[in-house]
């Protein structure tokens, strides 16, 4: 399923919290034909800004024969080596530099990217930001582990270019296991990741008076918890009453249909899980009324179909991402702030 690059660029602005970011305005005007050049694009703008503010530097502990005396003599390997004898010491010292990690991760994804089909400005625009790199060296994207770098209040700036770095890298990664030199599996990985992360983030700025969380698991209610799988709910939306538990779906059909039969039906495993989460949350908090929701992006009819399932409204809805973003934002807005769902 296709999505208008004018609305993917909205939905990055949402997910990644970009959108009091004077940098990212000027992409609303970008010629970007797909996916790839957004993303070239958005992950140029945001590291010249970090060009502009500096590279993230720390200290690197550095081994080096010299003359001069740096930091602690390394004695024994000096006289292994015999350099004392040369007036010369090999030393240990820390060199406060902007060869860290970050920056090399960055560095590798401009590297990637300037192998890749993107426009030949984008690709210009790469190969002139690479210059400000000379110092820094390059990875293996397999080397990586994304998911155990370590942000703090030092270095949190480089939250939403890493994020834009670990959808370049891992593409690159997945299209060499396949022998393909290009995009072509990005979209078809990102857009529902960037759907969920986008349907969280419009809650989270629209509803104020709700408690928005993310992926926040629910307890199986089972006094043997063996092997079963994790429920973890793309968004929980609360209020002090009630609690509505939303899940993402991204498919090319909403609905399901038999071969040889015309009748469409909601898809059986997405109500059902639906259904666990509503129960097993409902029974975890009885103070609140518990509600689910499918939301998917339509594709044909628009769906507003509402359940009432042993106690407990299971809501179908779709929003359709091919209109002009202001449509979307208030087909949104009615599903979640102007209905009596909440």
């Amino acid at each position: 399923m296709s999505v208008p690059i004018k609305n993917v660029y909205h939905m990055l602005l949402y997910a990644y919290d970009m959108l009091k970011s004077k940098e990212y305005a000027r992409l609303d005007r970008e010629n970007c034909e797909n996916v790839h050049d957004l993303l070239a694009a958005l992950l140029l703008c945001a590291t010249q800004t970090l060009i502009k503010r500096g590279f993230l530097k720390n200290y690197i502990p550095q081994t080096e024969e010299t003359a001069t005396i740096r930091g602690k003599i390394d004695v024994t390997n000096s006289l292994r080596r015999l350099s004392l004898q040369n007036a010369r010491a090999i030393c240990i010292f820390d060199d406060f530099s902007n060869n860290i990690l970050f920056n090399q991760i960055l560095k590798t994804t401009f590297l990637q990217l300037a192998n890749q089909p993107i426009q030949p400005n984008l690709k210009k625009d790469v190969r002139t930001v690479l210059a400000y790199f000379n110092e820094i060296s390059a990875i293996g994207t397999n080397a990586i582990k994304w998911d155990s770098l370590a942000l703090n209040r030092n270095n949190a700036h480089y939250d939403t270019i890493l994020h834009f770095c670990r959808l370049i890298c891992e593409n690159a990664i997945a299209n060499r296991n396949i022998g393909e030199n290009n995009f072509a599996t990005l979209a078809e990985k990102f857009l529902p990741r960037l759907f969920e992360k986008f349907i969280f983030a419009f809650c989270k700025r629209h509803l104020p008076d709700c408690a928005v969380s993310p992926q926040q698991p629910i307890k199986w209610q089972t006094d043997n918890h063996e092997m079963l799988p994790k429920m973890l709910a793309d968004t929980i939306i609360s209020t002090a009453t009630k609690k509505l538990i939303v899940d993402t779906k991204f498919y090319s059909k909403t609905l399901q249909s038999h071969y040889l039969s015309d009748n469409r039906k909601i898809t059986s495993a997405n109500l059902y899980q639906i259904f666990a989460y509503v129960k097993n949350a409902a029974a975890e908090t009885p103070s609140q009324t518990v509600s689910g929701m499918l939301l998917y992006p339509q594709v044909d009819t628009p769906l507003r179909q509402d359940y009432f399932i042993e106690g407990n409204a299971i809501f179908v809805r779709t929003v359709n991402l091919n209109e002009d973003f202001a449509v979307v934002k208030r087909e949104l807005l009615d599903i979640f702030a102007n209905s009596k769902i909440l």
